[in-house]
C-alpha cells in the first residue's frame, strides 16, 4: 500500500486531474457520454465530452446469487456487457480481516467500455440481483442494500479525479445570477407575475415589468416577460442561478403561470437552451443538522441551481441565536443590510408601481420615501421620483441583499465543494457525515479497498467533567483546548480497524494542519493591517496616505481570504467525530472509537482543571442567558444607566475552533451584577440545544437553560427545575444610582407619547431619558400609559417599567 504523505492527501482531496475552471459536470442515467462544462482562457463557456464507464460496489451475498450461482452464465454475461470484476482489499497483509469488511462491499463491478448507467443496471437485473426493487406491488422502488452506489456524475468524478471550481479562489469569482418574482399573490392559478428582478454579482441589473390594460394585454405581456427572463438567463450563461425560496415558490410559480397562459415552461425554455428546464419528480434532501427537509430540485442543464433559503436554514440549524431564515432578518443578523435599503409593504407594491409621475419624496442616503402632499411637502435632502422608481429600487435592493446573504453563507460550501466528487447543489445541501462518506468512497475506489458494512447506532458512554463553582467571579481567564476532539483523536491515535490504511487520521491531520496554516496567515495579515493603520494615523503626505490605504486594503483582503479558507477545514475537522459516532450513516464509523474520544477528552479537561487549581486558579462554570435577557449598564462618562438585551452588547467577534464567538472589545460602561457594577472583560456567544425554562415572579420573567443557577431569597443557589410556586427568588436590593438629569426637552406630554409607543408596539424598551430623568411627573405620566398593556412586551421593556415603578414607589429622583 502507498505511503500516506501530506502530498498524497493534498493531491487526493483537490482532485488529481489538473483541469481547471470546471463549472458543472452533466451525465444522465441514460447517457453514455459525460459533458464537462468549463470556462476557457477567454472567459467563454465550453463543453468537453468524455466516455462514461459506470461502476458499483457489492457484497458477497449478492455476487454468489448471480445467475443462481451459475459461473458460466456469469462469465458469458460479463463478456457480453463488457463488465469486469475486481476483488477488493479487506485487510493488511498478514492481518485478520475485520468482520464488517468481510461482510461489506468487497467487489467492484465496472464497465470496460462506454455505456449508460441504465444499460449497466440491466446486467444486474438479468443476473437476478436488481439494484432496486419493490417490496409491494404499488410501493416505490427501494435500493438493494447489498450494493453501494453513487450517481453517474459522482462515479465519473471519483474515477477521473475531476473536481469543480479548480482555479477559482473565492465563491464571488463565479458568475452568480440572482432573481426574484413579485406577484399579485401566492396562488399562481389566479395571481399574476408583476415584476421579475434580475441581478448578477458582475454588475447586471434588470427589472422586467408586466403591464397591460386588459386580460389579453396582460397575458401577452406576462408571457413576453417570462421569455425575456429566459433569454437573459441564456445569454448571461451564469455559473449559479439563485433565488430566496426559489425552489418552493419562484420556479413553481413560473411553471404554473405558463400553464395558465397555455404554454409548457419546459418546452418554452428549449427556445433558449439546448436542454429543457424542469422540476425533478424525485425529491432531494436538505440536511439540517439532525433533521432533514425535502424539496423538488429545479434542473437547468450546465448550471448550478441553488436556493439561498436552504443555506439560511442550514445556518439556522447550527446557530441557535438565528431566529428566522427570512431574508430581511438574515440580512440584518449577518450585518449585510444595505445602508440605503428601500422597503415597500407588500400590499403597496402594485399601487406604488402604477404611479408614473414624480409624486414621491425619496432620500437616497437612508432609503426613506413618502407620498408628497400639501401637509407633507418635499423635505431637504429628498428628491422627487416616481412610484415606479421606488418599487424598482425595492426589488433591486432585495436582489442585492439576496446576493450578499447567499455569497456569505455559501462561501464555505464552495470551498468544501472543491474537494468533493459531487455536484455543487448537493455539496450545498448534504450533511457532514455524507461529506466524509464521499471522501472515503473516492479513496477506496482509488486504492482498491473494500467498503465496510454499516452498523447500528447505539448510545455510547463518555466521561463527566465534575460540577464546578458558580456565581459571580471577576478576573476571569478562559482556558480551552484547540479543536479538542480532533486533537485527541490524533494525539491518542484513536483509529478504527475498518480503516485498513489508517488514512482517515491522515486526512484529519492534513485538514487541521492546513487550517492552522491559514489561521496563522490570517493573523499575520491582520497584524500587518494594524501596523499600517498606526503609520497612517501619523502620515500627512496625501500620496503616502493613498499608498498606505491601498496596502491596508490588500492586507485586510488577505486576512478575510485566509479566514474563509480555514472555515471549511474547521467544519470538516469538527465533523469527523460525528462520523465516528454514526456507523449507520457513515460506513467507516466506529462507536468504540467515538467512546474513547469522549472519555479521553473528558480526562484531558479534568487534568487541565487539576493543573490550574494546583497553581492557584479557581475553576468556575459560567451561566448562559438567552439573547433577549435584559442587562443594566452604566456609562463611564455620564453615569447614565440603560437597560439593553445582552445581544446588543455583543459587537466585534472572534471565533474559536468550535464556532463559539467572543467579543473582547473594551467597553465604556459597567454591567450590574450581584456584587454591583462591574466592567465586562469579554462577552461569549455560543449555541445550545439544551431545554429552556421560563421563570417568572411578579412583573418579571427570565428564560434560562436547565443548568443555569438561580438564587433564592436566602442567597442559596438553585436550579430552574427546582423552582415552584412557593419559591422566593433573590432580587437585587441595593440602591441603583443613576444620573438624575433634568432633561429640558422631556415633558409630560412627550413621556405619555413614549408610553403610547410602547402600548402599540412601536417601542420595545424604555428610553434612557426616562430611566435617568429626575422629573418624577414625567415618569408617572409614562407609567399611566403603560398601566394596562394589552399585548406582550419584551423582557427589556418589562425591566424598564419595573425599574420606573420602583423609582416612583420609593420617591427617588436618582436612586432606586
Amino acid at each position: 500500500m502507498k505511503k500516506i504523505t501530506s502530498e498524497v492527501v493534498n493531491t487526493f482531496l483537490n482532485g488529481h486531474d489538473p483541469m481547471e475552471h470546471i463549472i458543472s459536470i452533466e451525465c444522465g442515467y441514460d447517457e453514455d457520454k459525460v459533458n464537462i462544462i468549463y470556462v476557457n482562457d477567454n472567459g467563454e463557456k465550453r463543453i468537453r465530452q468524455d466516455d462514461f464507464k459506470p461502476f458499483i460496489w457489492l457484497k458477497h451475498s449478492a455476487a454468489i446469487r448471480m445467475f443462481n450461482g451459475d459461473r458460466a452464465k456469469l462469465r458469458m454475461a460479463l463478456r457480453h456487457y463488457g463488465i469486469s470484476i475486481r476483488s477488493l482489499i479487506t485487510s493488511n497483509e498478514g492481518e485478520e480481516p475485520n468482520e464488517r469488511l468481510l461482510n461489506g462491499y468487497k467487489y467492484l463491478f465496472y464497465a470496460t467500455r462506454r455505456m449508460s448507467y441504465m444499460e449497466f443496471q440491466r446486467f444486474f437485473s438479468e443476473a437476478g440481483v436488481p439494484l432496486s426493487e419493490r417490496n409491494k406491488k404499488d410501493a416505490p422502488k427501494q435500493q438493494n442494500k447489498e450494493f453501494m452506489m453513487v450517481t453517474p456524475v459522482e462515479q465519473y468524478m471519483i474515477q477521473t479525479g475531476h473536481r469543480l471550481f479548480k482555479g477559482y479562489d473565492s465563491y464571488d469569482s463565479l458568475v452568480r445570477f440572482i432573481f426574484d418574482l413579485e406577484t399579485q399573490g401566492l396562488n399562481p392559478r389566479i395571481h399574476r407575475i408583476e415584476q421579475i428582478g434580475i441581478h448578477t454579482n458582475k454588475g447586471f441589473d434588470k427589472i422586467i415589468s408586466i403591464e397591460g390594460n386588459s386580460k389579453e394585454e396582460l397575458d401577452k405581456a406576462e408571457l413576453e416577460g417570462i421569455k425575456e427572463f429566459l433569454r437573459i438567463l441564456s445569454e448571461i450563461k451564469p455559473d449559479t442561478v439563485v433565488g430566496h425560496n426559489s425552489e418552493n415558490f419562484d420556479f413553481d410559480f413560473l411553471i404554473v403561470r405558463c400553464e395558465e397562459l397555455g404554454v409548457d415552461f419546459s418546452e418554452l425554455s428549449l427556445y433558449y437552451f439546448r436542454h429543457p428546464i424542469y422540476k425533478k419528480k424525485k425529491e432531494a434532501v436538505l440536511k439540517l443538522g439532525g433533521e432533514v427537509e425535502y424539496y423538488f430540485p429545479t434542473i437547468i442543464w450546465g448550471h448550478n441551481v441553488l436556493d439561498s433559503l436552504h443555506s439560511a436554514r442550514r445556518a439556522q440549524a447550527i446557530d441557535s441565536n438565528m431566529k428566522s431564515s427570512n431574508l430581511k432578518y438574515i440580512t440584518k443578523y449577518l450585518n449585510l443590510k444595505k445602508p440605503n435599503r428601500v422597503y415597500v409593504p407588500g400590499d403597496k407594491i402594485t399601487s406604488t408601481w402604477a404611479v408614473r409621475g414624480k409624486e414621491y419624496a425619496f432620500n437616497d442616503e437612508d432609503g426613506d420615501w413618502y407620498k408628497v402632499t400639501d401637509t407633507k411637502p418635499l423635505k431637504d435632502g429628498y428628491e422627487l421620483v416616481s412610484g415606479r422608481y421606488i418599487v424598482e429600487r425595492y426589488l433591486l435592493d432585495d436582489l442585492w441583499e439576496t446576493d450578499k446573504v447567499e455569497e456569505r453563507l455559501n462561501e464555505s460550501n464552495f470551498l468544501v465543494g472543491k474537494m468533493l466528487p459531487t455536484t455543487f447543489s448537493r455539496a450545498c445541501t448534504m450533511g457532514t457525515a455524507g461529506i466524509w462518506k464521499l471522501i472515503m468512497l473516492a479513496w477506496c475506489y482509488e486504492n482498491n479497498l473494500a467498503i465496510p458494512a454499516s452498523a447500528p447506532n447505539r448510545r455510547f458512554v463518555g466521561g463527566l467533567s465534575r460540577l464546578l463553582k458558580t456565581g459571580y467571579v471577576d478576573r476571569i481567564v478562559k482556558l480551552d483546548y484547540n479543536s479538542l476532539y480532533p486533537s485527541v483523536i490524533l494525539t491518542w491515535n484513536i483509529s478504527t480497524p475498518i480503516d485498513v490504511m489508517n488514512v482517515m487520521l491522515s486526512f484529519l491531520e492534513y485538514i487541521l494542519t492546513q487550517r492552522e496554516k491559514y489561521k496563522e496567515l490570517k493573523a499575520e495579515a491582520g497584524e500587518k493591517a494594524d501596523e499600517l493603520n498606526d503609520i497612517l494615523s501619523n502620515t500627512v503626505s496625501e500620496e503616502e496616505i493613498i499608498r498606505l490605504k491601498e496596502e491596508i486594503s490588500h492586507w485586510k483582503a488577505e486576512k478575510s481570504g485566509n479566514d474563509k479558507k480555514q472555515l471549511p477545514l474547521k467544519i470538516l475537522a469538527n465533523s469527523f467525530f460525528g462520523g465516528y459516532g454514526s456507523p449507520s450513516v457513515f460506513p467507516f464509523g466506529d462507536i468504540v472509537a467515538a467512546e474513547k474520544t469522549t472519555c479521553v477528552s473528558r480526562m484531558a479537561l479534568r487534568l487541565m482543571i487539576s493543573h490550574f487549581k494546583s497553581i492557584g486558579y479557581e475553576p468556575i462554570v459560567g451561566d448562559s442567558f438567552t439573547s433577549d435577557t435584559p442587562l443594566f449598564v452604566k456609562y463611564d462618562s455620564t453615569d447614565e444607566i440603560d437597560i439593553k438585551p445582552i445581544s446588543e452588547l455583543f459587537e466585534r467577534t472572534e471565533t474559536d475552533a468550535l464556532g463559539r464567538e467572543y467579543d473582547t472589545s473594551r467597553k465604556d460602561y459597567s454591567v450590574l451584577c450581584r456584587s454591583g457594577w462591574v466592567h465586562p472583560n469579554y462577552l461569549y456567544r455560543h449555541k445550545t440545544d439544551k431545554p429552556l425554562y421560563t421563570v417568572s415572579e411578579g412583573d418579571m420573567e427570565i428564560t434560562v437553560t436547565e443548568d443555569h443557577s438561580l438564587f433564592n431569597g436566602e442567597g442559596k443557589e438553585i436550579k430552574p427545575s427546582e423552582v415552584c410556586n412557593d419559591t422566593i427568588l433573590e432580587y437585587y436590593t441595593k440602591e441603583i444610582k443613576c444620573a438624575g438629569i433634568k432633561y429640558e426637552w422631556m415633558t409630560e406630554e412627550r413621556a405619555r407619547l413614549f408610553g403610547k409607543m410602547v402600548n402599540v408596539g412601536v417601542a420595545d424598551r424604555v428610553g434612557m431619558a426616562l430611566l435617568n430623568t429626575s422629573d418624577m411627573a414625567c415618569v408617572e405620566a409614562f407609567l399611566d400609559e403603560v398601566e394596562n398593556l394589552d399585548r406582550p412586551i419584551s423582557k427589556t421593556c418589562q425591566a424598564g417599567i419595573l425599574y420606573l415603578k420602583n423609582k416612583v414607589k420609593h420617591g427617588k429622583k436618582d436612586n432606586v
